[in-house]
Parts: C-alpha cells; structure tokens; sequence
C-alpha cells in the first residue's frame, strides 16, 4: 500500500513551478533601475516601435535616470510656497493687456493677467471664448469646402435673416427674407423657407416667392401669436449654437477655423472635424466633455502659454502643481474662498484666507479642532512650520 502511494505521490514531487518571465529590462545587464517600472515599460514600448539596439536602449534609459533624478523633491521641500512664490512675482510684471489677437482681428483671445485669473479663479465662464478647428484630410486642403464648411458653423436666428409684418386684423403674418442676410450667410433659400414653414404650429403657412405668409385661426388669442412668432424669430436656422462668428486661416500648410464662441461638444459630432486636435480655451467646457485629466492638462497649457506669451518661463512644475491643487477633487475649483480655501480642514487656514471672523465663528460653534498640521496655522500660533529643518527633531548634547 505504501509503495504505491509513494508512486501516485511521485509526479507531484516532480512538478516545478515554472519561471516568471523577466521583464525586458531585466534581460539587458549592467542596466539601471532607477526608474518607475511604468516609465521603462514605456520605454520598451517605444524602443520596440523603433526596432532600437541594445546599445540605444541603454543610451535613452541613461539619460531618462538623468532626468528623473534631477526631477526628483527632496523630502520636507516646500513645494507648495516655492511654487506661489514662482508664480506670483513674475505675475505682478504681467501686462494688463486684456486680451491679443489670434489668427486675425476678428478674433481676440483673453490675455495677460486677466487671463490668468480667469484660470487661476476657476471660472465657469471664459470672457472671450475661442475654438481652434482641424478639419479632416479631406477637407482641410481644400479652401472652398473648408470656407463653406466654416460658414455652416456660424450661429443663425431668423430674426437676422427675416422681416415681420403683422396684420391683427386678419390675423394673417408675413415673413420676408432679407436677401442680402441670406447671400452674406451662403443660406440656401429653399431649405430656409421650408425650415420656417417647420416652425409654424397653429397657423398655415404658404409659400409666396421670397415671402412665407402665416394665417391664424380667428379666434386665436393675439399674444399667443405674438409668442409664436417670437419662438420662430429666435429659433436657430443654421450653424453650431454659441458659434458667433467664424475666421479661415492657413497653418502649416493646411486650413484651421478659428471662432467667436465655442460648444466642444456639439463641434466634436461633426464628421468634417479631427476631434484628435480640435480646441477651445474654455476650461470648464474641456473638463465636461473630456473630463478632468484634460482640464488639467488645458489649465497648465494655457498658463504655461499666457506666461510665455508675455516673456515670463516659469518651471513647468510649479505650474503642474497648481493645476493638480485645482482639479485634484475631481471638479475645477478656484483658488478663492468658494473653491479650494473652502475645501480645507484646518480652521485658521480659511481664516488666514478672507472673511476671517465668519470662519472661527463657524468652527467654534461646530466644535472643530485644529491640529496644526499646516504651514499657516503653525505661523499663526508661532510654532516652526514642520517644512525643511523644521520636519525634524533634534536636541543638541552640550
């Protein structure tokens, strides 16, 4: 019995686990691993692509270590003051410009400190809205197609393209074309007549040469007229809503609209556009329709380039961390007392802030306790921040 469990047992004891394989990185000798594994995966990934030799790999692995180790933030290293002291010295030397022009006269875009406390603010409203539009392959090479396909953006009403005469007697309402609106606006008069004859609800509409003329029922109340003819006035004949006006420029060698207004979403639908590369200015608008990390991204390209733009280069990393203290909570919020000072646990810290009484008030009334975790409480109470020398503790022997 007990040699053949002994035989039944003896393939097991044969088993061995097979070996993990190495990771590409590990394959390579004499290479270093001072690097996340996410960056080498990265790495390798690219170096594939490349079909790149050993010899390259180590090259571009040595010079990431380089530049990761001169990367790297000391421990207790005031990131948070280095970075608002970056920020707001060269900020006080910001023109007062309020705004520059992009592409051509017709479209101005915020600028200069203005434009910096409108992203440092968190504001749900940008002042002067803009897109930049690629348009695809086909389109983009092509002036005449990329011109009219830039018109068929812009946002009509028909009170910009049509004229009202009223009769209250026969309760009967005409409508004219403005001929020289329609021309201007390449509208085509056909499809415009039979989008307002769309429009009408109670009344009948007839068609008569450039005119449509609207006859209510005559027991019809005069100010539902009134309001039904409003609606039709201000209802949306062509184009993109938001989209004021549009501006055709050429840019390496292809066609880019540049607009007055902007609506993300709805430009994005359209199959005449890159969505790939297509751009508004508008932040907010970037953060609800390609979510956070894109917000992020677009609060640190557009300070970035407003800094740039009025001869201040500022470390990009300060500006990094600023944009994470905005977004970090998974919604743009503000620097100011109803964005992120709002958020923060300590009492005296949004005290030190604005509206200093209303916030120690609040806190005693609810009992809060403050733990002197931060650097302004610690200054308040006149204890050393715990930043630099101060996150350690030593006694001297005499």
């Amino acid at each position: 019995m007990m040699a053949k469990t002994k035989k039944a047992q003896k393939p097991k004891a044969e088993e061995k686990e097979e070996p993990t394989a190495k990771k590409p990185w590990e394959k390579i000798a004499g290479l270093r691993k001072k690097l996340p594994e996410k960056v080498l995966e990265k790495i390798f990934k690219e170096a594939s692509e490349r079909k790149l030799g050993e010899k390259e790999i180590k090259k571009v692995v040595e010079a990431a270590c380089r530049e990761y180790e001169r990367n790297v933030v000391q421990s207790g290293e005031a990131v948070g003051i280095v970075a608002a002291q970056s920020l707001g010295e060269p900020g006080t030397q910001l023109t007062l410009r309020t705004k520059h022009f992009a592409g051509a006269a017709e479209v101005s875009v915020g600028s200069g400190i203005q434009r910096v406390e409108e992203i440092v603010d968190g504001r749900s409203k940008t002042k002067y809205p803009t897109m930049t539009i690629y348009l695809r392959e086909g389109l983009a090479k092509n002036r005449a197609k990329a011109e009219k396909f830039a018109q068929s953006l812009i946002d009509i009403r028909g009170e910009e393209v049509l004229t009202l005469k009223e009769d209250f007697s026969s309760k009967t309402v005409e409508l004219e074309l403005i001929e020289d609106k329609v021309k201007e606006k390449n509208l085509d008069k056909g499809e415009l007549i039979d989008k307002i004859k769309g429009l009408v609800q109670k009344g009948k509409a007839s068609k008569r040469g450039n005119k449509i003329i609207i006859s209510f029922p005559k027991n019809y109340p005069l100010l539902k007229i009134r309001n039904e003819l409003v609606k039709i006035l201000r209802k949306r004949v062509q184009g993109v809503s938001g989209i004021e006006k549009t501006i055709l420029i050429e840019k390496n060698g292809e066609f880019v609209i540049h607009t007055v207004g902007t609506n993300l979403k709805a430009i994005l639908r359209k199959h005449e556009v890159d969505p790939t590369r297509t751009i508004t200015n508008d932040i907010a608008e970037i953060s609800k329709v390609l979510g956070i990390e894109a917000g992020r991204t677009a609060i640190i390209k557009e300070l970035y380039n407003t800094l740039k733009e009025n001869g201040i280069l500022i470390d990009i990393r300060h500006i990094m961390l600023l944009a994470d203290v905005i977004t970090f909570s998974g919604e743009i919020k503000g620097t100011v007392r109803t964005g992120i000072m709002r958020e923060k646990n300590s009492p005296f810290a949004r005290a030190a802030f604005e509206e200093t009484v209303k916030h120690l008030l609040n806190a005693a009334l609810i009992g809060e306790r403050e733990e002197l975790q931060g650097v302004v409480e610690n200054i308040i109470v006149g204890q050393p921040i715990k930043i630099g020398t101060g996150t350690v503790e030593l006694v001297m022997r005499e």
